[in-house]
């Protein structure tokens, strides 16, 4: 046995001749492990960065969400308070139409055509008077004469020129005078009896 006994260099060399095909491929497998070292840290450092913006992304929304909700929730207890507001101006709405429908009844019994007379005198002087819709439509109606030019209207009302002839536009396309192409001259349609 002792004769198979090999030194330390005759393992080596033996162990060597074994292997030492393929010591020649350990550069070209050492640079294809680099590389793909390389790539795994790069892909890795991509992955990073990616999940570094999905996160603030993700934050930011989260804060939008949030501050959007609160504004929603904010919209709504402010919706709530004028709800309960408007319930309860209903709620006095309703009892003054009542004490307005009771005061009705009992004045239409007292009521004459004088004093109803004299509320519309009111409104028609402080109301509508001051409308130049109204003082063209009373001039048409209450002269004897059929046809008004526009400078008649505007010297005799004392409005400007321009609310008269807006006010004749309004008064034509509403189907209560007439008007020649330039809208110089106005005549009231129908008459009141």
């Amino acid at each position: 046995m002792e004769g198979t006994t090999k030194t330390p260099l005759e393992e080596f060399i033996e162990l060597y001749s074994q292997i030492k095909d393929k010591f020649a491929e350990l550069p070209t497998v050492l640079t294809k492990l680099s590389s793909y070292s390389d790539d795994i840290i790069k892909e890795n450092s991509d992955l990073k960065s990616k999940l570094k913006d999905i996160e603030e992304k993700f934050s930011k929304l989260k804060k939008e969400y949030e501050t959007k909700d609160n504004s929603i929730e904010d919209a709504l207890k402010e919706a709530n308070q004028y709800k309960i507001k408007f319930e309860s101006v209903e709620e006095q709405m309703k009892g003054l139409r009542e004490i307005y429908e009771e005061m009705a009844q009992e004045r239409a019994e007292d009521i004459d055509i004088q004093d109803l007379l004299a509320i519309y005198t009111v409104l028609f002087e402080k109301v509508f008077a001051a409308n130049p819709h109204t003082k063209i439509l009373l001039l048409l109606q209450g002269v004897n004469k059929e046809e008004w030019t526009r400078d008649e209207l505007v010297k005799t009302t004392g409005f400007s020129p321009a609310a008269i002839i807006r006010s004749i536009h309004d008064l034509r396309n509403s189907d209560i005078v007439e008007t020649d192409d330039s809208a110089t001259k106005v005549k009231l349609i129908k008459k009141l009896t």
